[in-house]
């Protein structure tokens, strides 16, 4: 992702990475099963947990508001153990959230829309949430947006390509310098997460959406366990 370093703001190319695509997915509910394009929905997770709500201020960058704002890489040595994982067959989610999955572009190039929607009754933070998940190999853009007012998102994010046309994706969605009312998704709305690249007949657009698990971060711990574990990149903006 061709991100430009920058502490505060979204960057240019965050900016302008192809996320359109998705603002046409946010009516809500289950897309038309008739579009080759679209999947249907499907849901998982509960529909009520516990979160717990970060203390402090935009740009105070100690307290827990600001946890995921900075990062580093995290390299490992030898093989990704995503390599060695049980795949994820059905969408898997530890919050209350519909998923489907849409594609705009052509044989040569496009975007992959991951439009979730928060079916729980309580409002969902997004900030530090992890995304696994397989899709075909080489993309060059990836980025999140929302039904709502949301900003400066930026990422943890690493592909491990398979061998076989496909890779495993791993995205941390981190926020930073905005209200935590910028980092949250109410009841009933929408966000997307998308992947720009080159189809490949390996993994269908079904595939693709049940191979996602997400791990929303409940406990202020940020996800830091699984991003160490996958050896994630730190993106700048």
């Amino acid at each position: 992702m061709r991100l430009q370093t920058s502490k505060r703001g979204l960057g240019a190319s965050l900016a302008t990475v192809l996320l359109l695509a998705g603002a046409a997915a946010f009516a809500g509910g289950n897309p038309a099963a008739a579009d080759p394009n679209t999947t249907t929905a499907v849901s998982a997770g509960p529909a009520t947990y516990t979160q717990a709500v970060p203390a402090g201020q935009p740009s105070q960058y100690s307290s827990p508001l600001e946890r995921c704002a900075n990062g580093v890489n995290h390299p490992i040595s030898g093989a990704n153990p995503v390599l060695s994982e049980p795949l994820t067959t059905q969408f898997a989610s530890n919050v209350g959230l519909s998923e489907y999955v849409t594609f705009n572009g052509n044989q040569y190039y496009g975007n992959w829309n991951f439009v979730f929607t928060n079916t729980s009754s309580q409002t969902l933070s997004t900030d530090c949430a992890l995304l696994v998940f397989r899709a075909p190999s080489g993309s060059d853009n990836h980025g999140y947006t929302a039904t709502q007012q949301y900003g400066h998102p930026q990422q943890d994010y690493l592909e491990v390509p398979r061998g076989d046309g496909t890779s495993f994706y791993i995205a941390r969605i981190d926020f930073h310098d905005v209200p935590l009312t910028q980092r949250q998704v109410a009841p009933g709305q929408s966000f997307t997460y998308s992947l720009g690249g080159t189809p490949n007949s390996a993994i269908s657009l079904t595939q693709i959406r049940d191979s996602l698990k997400f791990t929303a971060d409940l406990n202020l711990q940020s996800n830091d366990a699984l991003v160490q574990h996958y050896g994630t990149d730190r993106l700048t903006n």
